[in-house]
């Protein structure tokens, strides 16, 4: 027999993943509560290095279930680039800062250097937070992913966008059309409607799916999951379109921001944050994440309770803010 102080069972306990944890619950009837206790400690720090406020009400299974969850959300976040200052290599000229590169807060190497011409690094635009500012010549490219990624994707973006413009696509002209946009409009208009593609090449797209908000100029944070016919798009928290309508099958071979593949509809705005997930989140990580970048970032938000039935467009709900403070008081008395 032998005997373990509480604070070194404690010590090993918190450096032990989900899976391992449930094995030790599995194994000893006596250590399932420190282990629950540690996986709630665990996850509360995997929360914060994703920079992300727990909403209790969103939580559903143990806190094992619930590590296990945000372990999986983690390792398919393969870009998080960020309008920081010390994630950015910057050079000054004339008195304006410019963003050579951005560094991928994952740690998965897949940060963002200049093309063309470097966007203005913009600090304190946003609630106190910085952004990349595109004039409609400027560019940040990824490097190519090791294999190109199969859809379901999900991309987050904090970004503002006036007028028929692109804010993310594929990698360059020899890639196939991955787009998240204000673009190709039913009828012309000067402010088109939120667009997300994933069809074609060099062609108008066949396939897309199409929300209610348009480039006016005005933040938000767009959600676009390309899932082929269970594809969805999110502006602020709400449900602008979901449906059986494919945006296309195509493969994801790295990112340009601020132009679309082929170089020739650039971004007028900025961009704050932007986080790509290989899978589509469930409902309360993305309402999690998303209700912390609001929170971040001053945004208002919605809570979409539910997906609307197929139709284009779904009504808007009020921010629950009450729920986020409520949020953001658990997460700091843990």
């Amino acid at each position: 027999e032998f005997y373990l102080d509480g604070l070194v069972l404690e010590t090993i306990l918190l450096n032990l993943r989900a899976a391992d944890l449930a094995n030790v619950c599995l194994t000893c009837r006596a250590l399932s509560q420190p282990a629950q206790a540690a996986a709630r400690g665990a996850a509360q720090l995997l929360l914060t290095r994703l920079q992300t406020t727990r909403m209790r009400e969103m939580e559903r299974g143990s806190a094992i279930a619930q590590l296990l969850s945000w372990e999986s959300v983690v390792g398919d976040n393969l870009v998080w680039l960020q309008a920081v200052e010390e994630a950015a290599t910057i050079i000054v000229k004339d008195g304006q800062q410019y963003v050579q590169s951005a560094a991928d807060l994952t740690g998965s190497g897949h940060g963002a250097t200049m093309h063309l011409k470097p966007p203005v690094f913009r600090p304190n635009v946003l609630n106190g937070c910085a952004a990349f500012e595109f004039d409609g010549t400027c560019v940040l490219k990824t490097r190519p992913f090791a294999q190109p990624l199969p859809q379901p994707i999900t991309l987050i973006v904090v970004a503002k966008a006036r007028g028929d413009t692109t804010i993310i696509d594929a990698l360059g002209p020899s890639s196939s059309r991955f787009e998240l946009c204000h673009g190709y409009p039913t009828g012309w208009h000067p402010s088109p409607e939120i667009c997300i593609t994933a069809s074609g090449h060099d062609a108008s797209p066949k396939h897309s799916l199409r929300g209610a908000t348009r480039g006016t100029g005005d933040w938000h944070i767009y959600t676009a999951v390309f899932d082929t016919k269970r594809s969805e798009i999110y502006v602020d928290g709400f449900c602008e379109a979901t449906g059986n309508k494919s945006v296309g099958s195509n493969l994801l071979d790295g990112l340009s921001i601020g132009c679309d593949h082929n170089g020739i509809f650039f971004l007028i705005g900025c961009v704050a944050e932007l986080r790509l997930f290989r899978r589509n989140l469930s409902t309360a990580h993305r309402v999690q994440i998303e209700a912390s970048l609001a929170r971040r970032y001053g945004l208002a938000y919605s809570m979409a309770r539910e997906l609307p039935s197929p139709t284009r467009q779904a009504s808007r709900f009020t921010c629950v803010l009450r729920n986020m403070r409520a949020a953001a008081a658990s997460a700091d008395a843990l």
